[in-house]
């Protein structure tokens, strides 16, 4: 009698603490704001070698068909407006304009706003690493989830011969603050840091903002 309430509770115990891929997926939608209703300002600086580099990034997204990018730097000052099917981009230095064809594909801000990698690729279940930490395996990639807090704390990569570290800091009330990201490629180091200065809901934002 007594082994069978001991090995109930062990059961009963190693379920409570168990985690699902699904689980995880579903606290991750819950903390952020979905990519296409969201309302950036964004700080990037990229260190490499004797290179550095900083820019300041303005991202709006309201709805699947309307977006609204500033990316000023040294080197490139230039406003996009993505309206359905056409794409109007400004050169903030010349103010030269040009509307093009757009037909949905990839722009380089899109990788500003994606800060969840279980969005994309095949992950397995998650195993207990230690403390509040569950480890989520990709095909190159590990994830490193906080239960407790419902965060990823790191994700590290290992393809060729790049080793790539992610570390995410949150503010007090767990709301992203920096993604840092180091990539190493035969000893070489180049670091990636973006500030999030502002994240919300672009709700507020008026309509008008994308009209050309």
């Amino acid at each position: 009698m007594k082994i069978t309430i001991f090995l109930l509770f062990v059961l009963g115990f190693s379920q409570a603490f168990s985690l699902t891929l699904e689980q995880v997926k579903t606290a991750l939608k819950e903390n952020l704001i979905p990519q296409d209703s969201i309302e950036m300002n964004l700080r990037v600086s990229v260190r490499a070698a004797s290179i550095y580099q900083q820019s300041e990034v303005y991202i709006v997204r309201k709805g699947a068909d309307k977006s609204y990018i500033e990316i000023k730097n040294d080197f490139l000052k230039q406003r996009s407006i993505v309206n359905g099917k056409k794409m109007k981009i400004v050169n903030l230095k010349t103010n030269k304009t040009q509307i093009v064809d757009y037909n949905g594909e990839f722009l380089q801000s899109d990788s500003y706003a994606n800060f969840n990698p279980l969005d994309s690729g095949t992950w397995n279940e998650p195993k207990f690493y230690s403390g509040n930490l569950y480890a989520i395996e990709g095909l190159f990639t590990t994830i490193y989830y906080n239960q407790k807090l419902k965060r990823i704390e790191k994700v590290e990569s290992i393809k060729d011969a790049a080793n790539t570290l992610t570390t995410f800091s949150y503010d007090a009330n767990n709301k992203i603050k920096k993604m840092e990201v180091s990539v190493i490629v035969n000893g070489q180091e180049s670091v990636v840091t973006t500030e999030f200065l502002r994240m919300q809901k672009s709700d507020k934002v008026p309509d008008k903002l994308f009209e050309f």
